[in-house]
């Protein structure tokens, strides 16, 4: 008789100082977690490979390397794909759908995309946004020029959407060969820009946005962004955007995510505070829309006040199970999540180093 698959969870969490794996099944009520893997590595962002269920990449930094690793046993083991990137960091890595399957993407600072079609043994540049003739006129946000965000879209394969601080939301129909920015509808800094860093007047007014991160409805087309001046929907895959963020008490934040009901969620953040930086102070709060944007509502059940504590632009994840689960870390190393939606939350771990990234996949065992 053929054993049957039993369906599980893995959470990753990226910290600055390695990668650390939870596991459960689909109830949630009993974890396991094992780690730091990487351990001195500065993770920005892990996730598990959802072609195979077993492939865990992570886009890990330290000093003199910027590299992607990969472990193709669930953590176990772990070796480094490929050499290391000429970049500063390690931003983002993507893998491609399941028609590719040795296909994966990086995003690097200063900001370029990699791709590789051998399983990370070899890397190279996706030319037509290397050669982008914008590219003259993206510049560093706080964070540096990064490109912090891959979205694939398995309804439409050929599709890609990538996102960059300060350059905003680029589309290609190609799979890569081609780009043009989808901004419309949110807010240029260019002007701003021009005069306090003394850039040239831009010529690509397309471009200048500050989008802090973007994700996928995973059933249908719709994408959200948290920008750096408010939260935006698009219907209809980047070629216009529209403020969803009335009702929320901050328009700045990075992390946002949406379940599969279409549930978005958001955790606000204060603007640049001169000797703090970006931070929440007093009750965090998780804001959570069940229509699309058009109204917020407050969470605060389970979380605590909270002093100066940051949220990084991939620390939040969502999971598929049907009582909606939402995961976020904070720089003050507490990973929480929530069974049901957000009406009441818990701490899934505490004492981990400052958390940078969050991501759910389910798997078989």
């Amino acid at each position: 008789m053929a054993t049957q698959l039993a369906e599980q969870l893995m959470v990753l969490a990226g910290t600055r100082d390695g990668v650390y794996i939870f596991k459960s099944d689909l109830s949630r009520t009993q974890w396991s977690i094992c780690g730091p893997f990487l351990q001195g590595y500065d993770v920005s962002h892990a996730i598990l490979d959802p072609r195979d269920g077993r492939t865990i990449w992570a886009a890990a930094n330290r000093e003199g390397e910027a590299a992607v690793y990969k472990s193709p046993d669930r953590g176990r083991t772990w070796e480094r794909a490929g050499e290391p990137f000429r970049a500063d960091k390690v931003w983002h890595v993507a893998p491609a759908l399941a028609d590719m399957p040795d296909t994966v993407y990086a995003g690097v600072m200063p900001a370029m995309l990699y791709r590789s079609d051998d399983g990370g043994r070899t890397w190279s540049e996706v030319e037509g946004l290397a050669n982008h003739p914008s590219r003259e006129e993206w510049w560093p946000g706080g964070g540096g020029m990064c490109l912090h965000t891959i979205v694939t879209n398995p309804f439409k394969p050929d599709d890609l959407i990538i996102a960059m601080s300060v350059g905003g939301v680029f589309y290609s129909g190609d799979r890569g060969r081609t780009w043009e920015p989808r901004n419309e509808g949110t807010p240029s800094s260019g002007e701003f820009w021009a005069r306090e860093m003394g850039l040239p007047r831009h010529n690509h007014p397309g471009v200048h946005r500050c989008t802090h991160k973007v994700v996928r409805h995973p059933d249908n087309g719709l994408l959200f962004q948290q920008n750096h001046e408010g939260v935006y929907r698009s219907e209809n895959y980047g070629l216009e955007w529209t403020d969803i963020s009335e009702g929320l008490p901050d328009r700045f934040g990075f992390v946002i995510d949406v379940t599969r009901d279409g549930t978005v969620y958001v955790v606000p953040q204060h603007d640049w505070q001169e000797d703090v930086g970006v931070r929440v102070t007093g009750q965090l709060a998780a804001y959570r829309s069940r229509d699309a944007g058009e109204t917020w509502e407050r969470l605060t059940n389970g979380l605590p006040e909270v002093e100066n504590v940051t949220l990084y632009r991939e620390g939040m994840a969502t999971d598929f199970c049907d009582q909606g689960g939402v995961y976020f870390g904070t720089s003050d190393g507490v990973l929480h999540y929530t069974r049901d939606g957000g009406d009441s939350w818990q701490q899934l771990a505490s004492g981990l180093p400052p958390i940078r990234s969050v991501t759910c996949e389910h798997f078989e065992v």
